[in-house]
C-alpha cells in the first residue's frame, strides 16, 4: 500500500514490491496474476474500513455527538495508516478505479442526506458537494502533515491536535446542516443581465 501510494501504482514494479513483502515474485505472482489485480485488493483493502465507518454513521441520527464519534473514528484510522489518504488521494486525482469505490460512499450518503432534509433534521444541502468537499477536508489533511506541523506549529496528528480538527469540522458541518430558510441558488448571469436590461 506504502509504495502505489508514493509511487501512483504505476512507477512501482513486481519486484519492488516482492521485495517489500519479503516474499519471491513468482509467489506474488500466484496469488495476483498481475500488478492490476494487485492494486485493485490494494485500494479494495483502503477503501473498505472507510466505507464501514461511513455505513456505521448514516445508519444513526445526524447529531454533533454521533458525527464527533464519526470522525473520531475515521481521524485515529487514517492517523494509524498514513498509506491509506495518499493512497485514496492518489487516485482521486489520477485513476478512474476509485470512482466506484467513491459512488459506494455517495449513493448511501446522499439517501441519508435527503431523508433527513425531508424530515427536517438538517438543511437540504447539495449531497454531491458536501460528501466530495468533507472527503477531500478529511483525506488531504493527513496528507499535509509536514506543512501543517509549520503552520501549527505542532504536531498535527498528536492528540490535543486531532481534537482540535474534529471539533473545527463539527462546528464547520453543524452549520451547514443547521435547518433554516430554504437556500436559493442566484440566476445565471445571463438571466441576471436580461432581466436588467429590461427593467
Amino acid at each position: 500500500m506504502d509504495l502505489f501510494a508514493r509511487s501512483r501504482g504505476g512507477g512501482v514494479t513486481i519486484q519492488e514490491i516482492a521485495d517489500a513483502a519479503g516474499t519471491h515474485k513468482t509467489t506474488l505472482l500466484y496469488h495476483f496474476p498481475s500488478k492490476d489485480v494487485l492494486y485493485d485488493a490494494v485500494l479494495e483493502r483502503a477503501i473498505e474500513p472507510v466505507i464501514e465507518m461511513m455505513e456505521g454513521f448514516l445508519g444513526t441520527e445526524f447529531t454533533p455527538d454521533r458525527l464527533g464519534w464519526y470522525l473520531d473514528e475515521l481521524h485515529r484510522f487514517l492517523r494509524d495508516n498514513p498509506s491509506i489518504p495518499r493512497l485514496l488521494m492518489r487516485e482521486l486525482d489520477y485513476g478512474e478505479r476509485y470512482a466506484d469505490h467513491f459512488v459506494r460512499v455517495f449513493t448511501p450518503a446522499q439517501k441519508r442526506l435527503a431523508e433527513a432534509a425531508t424530515a427536517g433534521t438538517i438543511a437540504n444541502v447539495e449531497p454531491v458537494f458536501f460528501v466530495h468537499d468533507l472527503h477531500v477536508q478529511i483525506m488531504t489533511y493527513f496528507c499535509h502533515g509536514p506543512l501543517l506541523e509549520r503552520l501549527m506549529g505542532t504536531d498535527p496528528y498528536s492528540v490535543d491536535a486531532m481534537i482540535q480538527r474534529r471539533q473545527y469540522l463539527v462546528d464547520q458541518i453543524v452549520r451547514q446542516w443547521r435547518p433554516g430558510k430554504a437556500r436559493t441558488v442566484n440566476a445565471a448571469p445571463e438571466k441576471s443581465e436580461a432581466k436588467r436590461r429590461a427593467g
